[in-house]
């Protein structure tokens, strides 16, 4: 890594009085330098919810099963192909064709 002074030139150490300079445009082995660290890394948060989640199969399954209304203790999925769910999701209105698909079964109490 090189850095940058604010004047424009590259930082590096002089050699005789081990000073910090910045007197080269170009960056050369002299301007490079490598920073390491001993903090532990923190692992990345999955930031898509859980419902969403595998195939989109069991993703419609997991979004009835979170806004059914459960009367007779059976999940009611629309039996349409899948492909209109898969088109939906390219064009990012995933969520809204499957709050169609829940609305035409009747059984949502948000889709009313």
């Amino acid at each position: 890594m090189a850095l940058l002074s604010e004047t424009g030139f590259f930082m590096s150490i002089d050699p005789e009085d081990d000073a910090c300079v910045a007197l080269r445009r170009k960056v050369t082995e002299h301007e490079i330098c490598k920073i390491r660290c001993n903090a532990q890394r923190e692992a990345e948060e999955d930031e898509e919810p859980k419902e969403e989640k595998g195939d989109l199969t069991e993703v419609e399954k997991n979004y009835v099963k979170k806004f059914q209304k459960f009367q007779d203790k059976k999940l009611r999925i629309n039996k349409n192909d899948i492909k209109e769910l898969e088109v939906a999701k390219d064009h990012g209105t995933l969520h809204e064709a499957l709050l169609d698909r829940r609305s035409k079964m009747k059984a949502d109490r948000y889709c009313k």
